[in-house]
């Protein structure tokens, strides 16, 4: 053996030693590193024609293992389909796992090129498609967080679900936005549409979909929205404006939509508020100075009349269904220049029962901005984010353009379950103008961490879609 080859098995050996935790060299306590057989020499260092010639000489080709890998995922890691096959052959067992609990097809599936060669190989020998490693993983999920489409379909057509990995998702970022919007409101005093509604929105879908969440934090935080319309309504009733109602109000009610909160005094002067700011055309008024969220007609045209249709039918005058079918007009015939406008465009006519045409044309619209990593961006110039990326696939969902198996959706979860982080968040960059002093609600991401809450919110409702159909589709806004 050449002194380099033999720096280099030793620093390979040595990596694999310390990632799955049996080298301590601070300890001093280091394993050997040489193979102890001729085949898993051969096969670690991806010499092929040596391995086969020790192959036809009968070589056991489960014989031994280099710091619990078994002979065959050494093959499989050099991607050679041919000495794969080979070992096969020969007897290797295609069942054996890793140190991690990992299965061959995992490995396979783990490639940089979505090279399916050798997954098909794998799936039609029955090596299992739906097992999960020690950590929860899936070949499925491996795939998917490299963006393989072809493995990725390959393994779905065998039976494989990422079903499983969804929920968890989800499940892991609701818990996230729960804490910190409680910690929001005692840091700020006020609840918001990216740490109160939009999670309340998120949470209405996971509950439907029979998810874990905290039911008692969820309780508390429609007393803290509730309280706070109380607070709008006094000042009201004192003459007082409140700031942007078309859409800080207009979410408020969404979201307590979304929790089936009751009708009552106050939620009817808060539609009657939002009514108030209803234009001539249709749309409704908005101050556009923080975008996304609250920077377009679109945006306050679709929240307020979906807030009225929760909570106007007690308006003095009537006149609900009136307004609602002007804003629907409005939506149909403005022309959306954002990603956020698009979406609102879409929302609020689904909202709104527009005709399926409108709503086709408006879906098209959207599907045609998916980037080829299956997310979308706010802005042309920009990168894609989970903010666009989950809240175009609820409009998509919720007008009942596409579904949870339609391979728009599929690649937007796909983008979704491939850049969330460990903590159960997403990043999302913020670009509006600071306009208001920073008000730290222990979600991760500092001056990014409101607009990430709202995108963490649009993916975990895009992701709790496609963990199981809605046993109620009113209720889930697919009517």
């Amino acid at each position: 053996m050449q002194p380099t080859f033999r720096f280099r098995l030793a620093a390979f050996a040595l990596l694999i030693a310390l990632l799955i935790g049996i080298a301590s060299p601070a300890a001093g306590q280091i394993p050997d590193f040489t193979p102890n057989t001729p085949l898993l020499r051969a096969l670690l260092y991806g010499d092929s024609v040596a391995a086969m010639r020790l192959l036809e000489a009968g070589a056991n080709p489960n014989e031994s293992r280099f710091f619990g890998f078994p002979p065959l995922f050494f093959a499989i890691w050099h991607k050679d389909a041919a000495l794969v096959r080979a070992m096969i052959a020969k007897g290797a067992d295609i069942k054996a796992t890793d140190p991690s609990g990992a299965t061959a097809l995992m490995w396979a599936a783990f490639n940089e090129y979505d090279d399916t060669e050798l997954v098909d190989v794998l799936l039609r020998l029955g090596v299992p498609a739906d097992a999960r490693d020690r950590a929860g993983n899936t070949a499925l999920s491996w795939a998917m967080q490299r963006g393989h489409a072809r493995i990725s379909t390959m393994l779905r057509n065998a039976g494989a679900s990422d079903r499983e990995t969804t929920r968890a998702s989800a499940e892991k970022a609701i818990a996230l936005l729960q804490k910190s919007g409680a910690q929001f409101y005692r840091t700020s005093g006020c609840t918001s549409c990216h740490h109160q509604s939009l999670p309340q929105m998120a949470i209405s879908a996971a509950r439907e979909r029979s998810l874990n969440i905290d039911e008692q934090a969820a309780r508390e935080q429609v007393k803290t929205v509730a309280l706070t319309l109380e607070i709008a309504k006094r000042m009201t009733d004192a003459n007082q404006n409140v700031p942007d109602p078309a859409i800080g109000i207009s979410y408020a009610l969404v979201g307590l939509g979304g929790e089936h909160y009751p009708a009552d005094a106050v939620t009817t002067a808060m539609a009657q508020v939002i009514a108030n700011e209803q234009l001539a055309d249709g749309s409704f008024r908005t101050v556009p100075a923080r975008p996304p969220m609250e920077a377009s007609k679109f945006t306050s045209t679709a929240l307020s009349l979906r807030a009225l249709q929760l909570y106007g039918a007690n308006l003095p005058g009537g006149k609900v269904d009136w307004r609602i079918a002007n804003a629907v007009t409005w939506l149909r015939a403005a022309t959306p220049r954002s990603t956020e406008e698009r979406i609102m465009q879409l929302l609020g006519m689904a909202w709104g029962k527009a005709d399926k045409t409108a709503l086709r044309e408006a879906a098209n619209r959207l599907l045609d901005e998916q980037k080829s990593d299956g997310g979308w961006a706010q802005l042309p110039g920009i990168q894609t984010d989970a903010y666009a990326t989950g809240q175009a696939l609820v409009a998509l969902y919720q007008s009942q353009q596409i579904d949870t198996s339609d391979r728009a959706y599929q690649r937007g979860m796909e983008f979704l379950l491939r850049t969330q982080l460990a903590d159960g968040s997403w990043l999302v960059y913020t670009r509006t103008y600071p306009m208001q002093p920073p008000k730290d609600s222990g979600f991760p991401h500092g001056k990014h961490q409101w607009i990430s809450a709202a995108g963490s919110s649009w993916a975990a409702m895009a992701l709790s879609y496609a963990v199981a159909p809605a046993p109620d589709a009113a209720s889930s806004g697919r009517e």
